[in-house]
């Protein structure tokens, strides 16, 4: 593997890469040899394994290649915390090792060797306007240039009416109001008032949820049009259950369903969850007709959806750092 780099000396800023993995060992190499191809340097990288079972934890074992490298901390968690208890923990080691910033991403997430000078640039130029951003986020593509990961535009209007989502676009940044932990730079300021992500969330909508606390309750975010990344996940559409056949997958949607529903509910208001609630029951009962593969598949992803609104009805999810949030509404 490429030496990290640990050059701290004369740069401004001190940022922790963060990778979370699962039971994907070829790609988390691959994506580490790109962490240490950056050309901004990287003072830590944090590698969260989620109990893999592929044999992960032999590149970090003592005769691994990973293991005499002083740069790379490796965490082997006892049990399978998802994405969000992996990102939740990796965050916080982040933060407690004193970084600045914390650059995080799936282990099937390759960066270019600019991707992070780029995304520390953009930091600079909304600084300069005496703002401090939350996070600053790279443009995802899928292996053969798919668009992916796209985040949401930050449309909230601002006193007269109108939204500014384009204040900046004459340098390359659009103001967008959450994303995905696909190469994500995010402020630990941002961190130390508002917390870390929903770790009891497991799976699908934390990052949403995370990132929609920070832009609401610390700063402003950015997509960086000069940063990019390359996402290697198996599929390249985007989030739908209706394109779902795999059993394990579909039972997991509930945990997606009930996520959105807690987001909306504490970022928008009970207004908006009850709406976005009375959708997902209409989803639910269209699954049984429509979408891919027989009734017993139709009838499995309507349950799921089910199950996401019963959970969130029944206060059936743990808060966690979110009450920071709830408890001053």
């Amino acid at each position: 593997m490429n030496d990290f780099i640990n050059e701290t000396t004369g740069h401004k800023h001190v940022v922790a890469a963060l990778v979370v993995t699962y039971n994907r060992r070829e790609l988390l190499q691959e994506c580490l040899a790109a962490v240490a191809a950056q050309s901004y340097p990287i003072s830590k990288v944090i590698v969260i394994d989620n109990a893999s079972t592929d044999g992960t934890d032999r590149l970090f074992s003592s005769d691994g290649p990973y293991a005499k490298n002083p740069l790379v901390d490796y965490y082997r968690m006892k049990s399978n915390l998802g994405g969000a208890g992996g990102f939740k923990e990796g965050l916080r080691l982040a933060y407690d090792a004193g970084c600045d910033w914390i650059w995080l991403m799936d282990d099937d997430c390759i960066p270019y060797a600019d991707t992070l000078s780029t995304l520390v640039e953009a930091c600079e130029k909304v600084r300069t306007d005496g703002q401090e951003p939350s996070f600053l986020a790279s443009c995802v593509f899928g292996p053969e240039g798919e668009f992916m990961n796209v985040p949401a535009v930050d449309t909230r209007p601002m006193p007269n009416g109108y939204a500014d989502w384009y204040r900046e676009l004459s340098v390359g940044l659009v103001q967008i109001e959450s994303a995905t932990f696909v190469s994500l730079l995010i402020n630990a300021k941002a961190i130390r008032k508002l917390g870390l992500p929903v770790g009891s969330f497991f799976i699908w909508g934390d990052d949403t949820e995370y990132t929609t606390r920070l832009t609401h309750n610390f700063g402003p975010a950015y997509l960086v049009g000069a940063s990019q990344v390359i996402h290697k996940r198996a599929n390249a559409k985007s989030l739908n259950i209706l394109n779902e056949n795999d059993p394990k997958r579909i039972a997991n949607f509930h945990y997606l369903y009930r996520n959105n529903l807690v987001a909306q509910c504490f970022h928008y208001g009970k207004h908006a969850a009850t709406k976005l609630l009375l959708r997902d029951l209409w989803s639910a009962l269209k699954c049984l007709g429509t979408g891919e593969g027989g009734g017993t598949v139709r009838r499995a992803r309507s349950a799921a959806i089910m199950a996401g609104v019963f959970e969130y009805m029944r206060g059936k999810y743990d808060l966690e750092d979110l009450r920071r949030v709830v408890g001053n509404q």
